[in-house]
């Protein structure tokens, strides 16, 4: 058989690796092959085999792809574009299962779209060289993360969003619009908050004095994602209420409203507060609509972390808390779901010139050819300006990233529990010349709370709704800052050659087993970490594949699968052996 050509970045397909990655993390179809030229994927499909060249496969399976992929059938091989490799992949029960006709054909379409979503915001951007090179302001780096979730076969799918009103409404093509605003009368109108103002006062803040005139006294001011305002006006129900003049559309504010890296999070420089709200659209795996006992979350989380002395005791840390909430009712008196809004602190609004970047845009893979990630040219600047070893370097920024990132999300979980669930898009990291100084904790939907909780507020007279059991956190704690968050960030350094990653992995377990010894409380979280021979990981392919909507799944840990613990001691004296390096 012909081995695979040499390994080469001549071209770059950030979609596709999204694909495989998820696809290899979750079937076991596939052998790790090895030539003098490299190591290959051989993944077997109907009538053959799928070969794939690598660059770069990291201890979390995260792997850097070196283009064409090969098709090998009868002793013949021939490279094949992507299109046609993902038709032979959904030909293949013993990979994906038996599918119907119409659930294949609805998947490829989603993939397919995704990629070419990726393709024509990578076309488009004349600012590459600068997201690849830095340093990014924070709506930079919001609106830079055009690869995407690295484990996800469609990460840049938006349905129902039309190619027009995605250039109107999303990140990648940096879209920047008014805010929509409603008046909603007293009857209609629901929201609370945490703070001494109410929400309908907070929400205040951010209306302009141009619609003010038109609010009615004793109506509610709600903000809105202007997408989700559209669509709800072609409610009946809606036009039914606007004609009774129970809502009353007041306009939209000047377009100096961004949309971030989540579509439905909001933000404008100098303003008080960001807005996250529902989106009606599905966007990865979840139909992205809040819920009041989602939006509840935020209130208690502002509630509870005011007598915690965060800032004394994990400098730089902090979360945008989300204190407030607004919607409106239906007929049948329940909060209408589509209507949703939190306010979320925006802690910019007054230091605009500071580093503040996501850290799914300082890990997302190479978006050109040869290119490296925003986090290795930030790295490799300092290197050249202080003249130092780039392995050196890059572990002290590393032991930096943990004491500044993991320390207080750890500290949190151990010694509060409180369980902050810090995947890539929710942890903001504060930069000073390109080094961790601290991190921003975003989307307090993502939060929940352990036993420890219970036991640090005895007076509780009901258990929290997101109160998690031991068996929870592990899962999915693990999976957010470990799996999602801090293996990207080993595997993005190994890959664009600063540093071999079983030096970092050994450096993060000693950061786990010394932050065991100085903090106090529940344990349970930093011993799974160092201890279990398998972590959970959530399986994006299969989970988008079955078209399940992961924000209402009764059973959402059915979507987790084992993935080896590399931190686990067995595991890390395995992978020091492997590389020749001493454990």
């Amino acid at each position: 058989m012909t081995t695979p050509t040499p390994c080469s970045a001549a071209e770059t397909d950030p979609a596709a690796s999204c694909f495989f990655n998820a696809l290899l993390r979750e079937t076991v179809t596939w052998r790790l092959a090895t030539t003098r030229q490299g190591e290959y994927i051989r993944l077997t499909v109907d009538a053959g085999e799928l070969h794939l060249s690598l660059l770069h496969r990291s201890a979390s399976n995260e792997c850097r792809f070196a283009w064409p992929i090969l098709w090998h059938h009868q002793g013949q091989a021939r490279p094949v574009d992507f299109d046609q490799a993902l038709c032979r992949i959904l030909a293949t029960p013993a990979l994906v299962g038996e599918l119907d006709a119409e659930s294949r054909a609805l998947f490829q379409a989603r993939v397919l779209e995704s990629r070419a979503n990726t393709r024509a915001s990578l076309a488009e951007r004349d600012d590459i060289e600068h997201l690849q090179r830095g340093p990014l302001t924070f709506a930079e780096a919001e609106q830079g993360l055009l690869a995407g979730h690295a484990f996800h076969p469609a990460p840049k799918s938006r349905a129902p969003f039309s190619e027009a009103e995605a250039r109107e409404f999303c990140p990648e093509h940096r879209a920047r619009f008014g805010l929509a605003w409603w008046a909603v009368a007293p009857e209609l109108a629901a929201g609370d908050s945490s703070r001494p103002a109410g929400a309908d006062e907070l929400a205040r803040e951010l209306l302009p004095d141009a619609l003010t005139e038109h609010l009615p006294s004793d109506f509610m001011a709600l903000p809105m994602h202007p997408w989700q305002a559209q669509r709800l006006r072609q409610r009946p129900w809606v036009a039914e209420q606007e004609r009774q003049g129970r809502l009353q559309w007041l306009g939209l504010s000047d377009a100096q409203w961004l949309p971030t890296s989540s579509h439905r999070s909001l933000y404008a420089p100098g303003a008080p507060w960001m807005i996250k709200g529902s989106l009606s659209a599905r966007l990865t795996n979840s139909l992205r609509l809040l819920s009041v006992k989602e939006v509840q979350r935020g209130l208690n989380l502002d509630t509870w972390m005011r007598d915690l002395a965060v800032e004394r005791r994990f400098p730089g840390f902090a979360v945008m808390q989300e204190p407030a909430w607004l919607g409106w009712r239906g007929d049948d008196g329940e909060v209408d779901p589509e209507s949703l809004v939190t306010l979320r602190e925006n802690p910019l609004a007054e230091a605009l010139d500071s580093e503040t970047v996501v850290l799914a845009t300082l890990t997302q893979q190479p978006l050109t050819p040869n290119g490296q990630t925003l986090l290795a040219a930030r790295l490799r600047a300092i290197t050249e300006a202080r003249n130092e070893s780039p392995a050196e370097l890059t572990r002290r920024w590393f032991a930096a990233f943990c004491e500044r990132v993991l320390t207080p999300l750890l500290g949190l979980a151990v010694e509060d529990g409180i369980v902050l669930l810090a995947h890539q898009q929710n942890i903001v990291v504060r930069l000073d010349d390109g080094w961790p100084v601290g991190m921003f904790y975003r989307d307090c939907q993502g939060s929940g709370v352990s036993d420890r909780f219970l036991t640090q507020h005895p007076a509780l007279t009901t258990t929290p709704e997101n109160h998690w059991p031991p068996a929870t956190v592990r899962r999915y704690f693990h999976y957010y800052l470990l799996i999602n968050s801090t293996f990207a960030v080993t595997s993005a350094l190994a890959a664009d050659g600063l540093i071999e990653e079983d030096l970092l992995l050994g450096d993060l377990r000693a950061h786990l087993a010394a932050l065991r010894e100085r903090l106090e409380g529940d344990l349970d979280c930093l011993d799974h970490a160092l201890n279990a021979p398998r972590l959970d990981a959530k399986g994006n392919f299969f989970c988008y594949l079955s078209g399940v909507n992961e924000a209402t799944l009764a059973e959402p840990a059915r979507l987790y699968l084992p993935l080896d613990n590399p931190l686990a001691a067995t595991n890390l004296t395995s992978l020091h052996r492997d590389t020749g390096v001493p454990a």
